[in-house]
């Protein structure tokens, strides 16, 4: 209930002060002044003969102003009148060819299947293509394939591309969102990092409807990064961070064994939280600027295990730089497995222009052993 309470606030508040267009304004600037016009021209006469104890009243729409002003004022009036209309019409007009590109990833099993292309950005007027990226495993219980999903990414990305070709750019908007594999999402937001028109939106799991990342600042910030003691050999790291849950330790220590860890957190991570853009945009900046500190240190490749909104998983993809930062690997959640982490996606680099998969071996006591 509270939930639907503030729903109804917000809308309530984005109609009171929704951005009014400048043909509306226009529009109404004319009728206001073909009103004030009227209402000042008004005529109003009266007649008193005191020995015949006569009374004359008289009304009229005109005599108040000199005609010259009167003329004067109505043909600004019509004037922006008919700009308001002409530029409403441009409007809507551009507003038709716009292009709207629904991207909705589904990449585990028992997922909504709640169509998402109806849902986002609901006062967007152009036209809409949905994009569906599926590679869910069939059976409750399967595991997701890394090398499908690889491949479904990669055909979703040609489907962009096929779809903005002829458009000019700045007519083209991309809406990003789904339910999948961590690795995935982070693939997604490095892919569209160049696009400048991105919009992302996630499951609202109290709602239980897809909603646009729009919320107002709640003030959440990451903590700084805790980092353990290196030694100059040290070139590879783990980096841990928790946004929606606790990253499991046991488990990073299990499918890391000799490497370092270095973390990344909140006061207290919560599950169907960052709903806030500002958020998530400092998050995903500290994320940036802790991957860079690292580099500082020497680290050279990076391990990343993530616990977080795939809105905000999307965001920090989209913050890894492949020409400066170090090589990134960001790893699969699989508790029932050995090594949890079973695999991981190597983020595209200067070095290597395509993602690849980067599969976990079973680590024996007392060794890092991290496959390729």
């Amino acid at each position: 209930m509270k939930n639907l309470f503030y729903e109804f606030c917000s809308r309530a508040i984005d109609w009171i002060f929704r951005v009014r267009t400048t043909g509306a304004l226009l529009l109404k600037g004319g009728l206001l002044l073909l009103i004030g016009i009227a209402a000042v021209d008004f005529a109003f006469q009266v007649n008193y003969r005191d020995k015949e104890s006569s009374l004359n009243l008289q009304f009229g729409t005109g005599g108040a102003l000199p005609d010259s002003i009167v003329y004067i004022v109505v043909g600004i009036a019509a004037l922006l009148l008919i700009s308001g209309i002409y530029v409403m019409w441009r409007d809507d007009r551009r507003e038709r060819r716009q292009l709207l590109i629904v991207v909705e990833v589904r990449g585990l099993h028992g997922t909504v299947d709640t169509p998402s292309v109806k849902v986002v950005k609901t006062k967007f007027r152009g036209n809409r293509h949905p994009v569906v990226v599926d590679f869910r495993p069939n059976r409750n219980g399967e595991l997701v394939n890394p090398e499908l999903m690889l491949s479904k990414i990669e055909g979703m990305k040609l489907t962009v591309d096929s779809l903005s070709q002829g458009r000019d750019k700045s007519d083209v908007f991309v809406a990003v969102g789904g339910i999948a594999a961590v690795p995935a999402m982070f693939l997604v937001g490095k892919i569209f990092e160049d696009e400048s028109h991105i919009h992302l939106y996630d499951w609202d799991r109290d709602l239980k409807c897809w909603k646009m990342i729009d919320r107002p600042d709640d003030g959440k910030r990451a903590l700084p990064l805790v980092v353990p003691t290196l030694s100059p050999a040290d070139t590879e790291i783990v980096l841990a961070v928790s946004a929606s849950y606790p990253v499991d330790d046991v488990s990073v220590g299990a499918a890391f064994r000799g490497l370092s860890v270095a973390r990344l957190s909140v006061d207290t991570p919560r599950v169907n939280s960052y709903w806030s853009e500002v958020a998530q945009q400092a998050f995903a900046a500290a994320f940036r600027d802790s991957i860079q500190q690292l580099m500082g240190l020497g680290i050279r490749r990076i391990h990343l295990v993530l616990a977080g909104p795939v809105s905000l998983v999307v965001r920090m993809g989209s913050m890894y730089d492949d020409r400066l930062h170090p090589e990134l690997i960001v790893y699969q959640y699989e508790k029932s497995s050995t090594p949890p982490y079973p695999w991981g996606v190597a983020m595209p680099t200067h070095g290597s222009p395509s993602p690849t998969i980067h599969k976990l071996k079973v680590p024996a006591a007392g060794a890092a052993d991290v496959g390729t």
